[in-house]
């Protein structure tokens, strides 16, 4: 009787730590956009039940951890953090920012690495002189 009872509450014990435990996962995923060359672009990105690290990668290259991203001056990791919140925003878009990005959470405690990818397009503009022929 009482190894049946002391089964039961590991059982309920499991089951209630279970259900308590969610992983984190995206809120907000990031969206491709499509900018004209000199605007602003905002990658956005959301977490709930962060535990991780919160990062962007650019072509497969990690920007890190802060706000101020080194080597980037146009580009801010910025948002609500006590939210999960940790939007990318690149001001004066140029050509070279034109590429895949990734809003990278990395592992803790129980929780797995999660990411998530979308595209950024700058649309180049072309200035066409127009000629007086006389």
């Amino acid at each position: 009787m009482c190894a049946k009872i002391r089964n039961l509450i590991v059982v309920f014990c499991v089951l209630v730590v279970a259900t308590a435990f969610q992983q984190q996962y995206f809120r907000v995923v990031p969206r491709s956009l499509r900018v004209q060359e000199g605007a602003e672009a905002v990658l956005e990105c959301a977490v709930a039940n962060l535990a991780g690290q919160v990062q962007w990668a650019k072509d497969g290259f990690a920007l890190g951890f802060s706000s101020v991203i080194p080597g980037y001056p146009r580009y801010t990791m910025f948002g609500d953090r006590r939210h999960g919140v940790y939007n990318l925003r690149i001001v004066n878009s140029s050509l070279e920012d034109d590429a895949e990005y990734q809003c990278q959470v990395g592992p803790a405690q129980m929780h797995k690495v999660i990411r998530a990818n979308a595209s950024l397009t700058v649309i180049c503009t072309l200035l066409i002189s127009s000629f007086l022929i006389h």
